[in-house]
């Protein structure tokens, strides 16, 4: 039962951050941000829920390998753009288009790039340290 709590809990946090990393990216991009509750928190759930979706079917139907990494990684990127396309309006109400989505879309997966690897970075010299391995 603690797991279940700790797993809503990290997922909780984990929406935050998309919908402000979403927020951000439409910043640099669109020159506006979108409200963070709903318009941010539904996309990044969206985006999740779709992305992992379309990434589990293609590794069903494809298999694992270089191939179906490839193909999912421009299915995912389309897709995101898509839904932040429909989700994600401008202030006037009308829609980004899908090229400024696909900007947003990119920028979006820079900076998560990004912060993965200065996450690696920062746990994996607290683990190499942990480990001994540090002298």
């Amino acid at each position: 039962m603690e797991f279940v709590g700790y797993l809503i809990g990290f997922l909780v946090v984990a929406i935050a951050i998309g919908a402000a990393l979403i927020m951000l990216a439409t910043k640099i991009v669109g020159g506006f941000a979108p409200k963070f509750f709903p318009t941010a928190v539904v996309t990044a759930i969206v985006i999740t829920i779709a992305g992992a979706a379309a990434s589990w079917g293609l590794s069903m139907v494809l298999g694992a390998g270089g191939l179906s990494s490839l193909l999912s990684l421009v299915i995912v990127f389309v897709l995101y753009a898509a839904i932040i396309n429909a989700l994600v309006k401008q202030p006037d109400g009308n829609q980004m288009g899908f090229g400024k989505s696909a900007l947003v879309t990119l920028v979006l997966i820079i900076i998560e790039v990004v912060l993965a690897v200065i996450l690696v970075f920062v746990f994996g010299a607290s683990m190499f340290a942990m480990l001994g391995g540090a002298h």
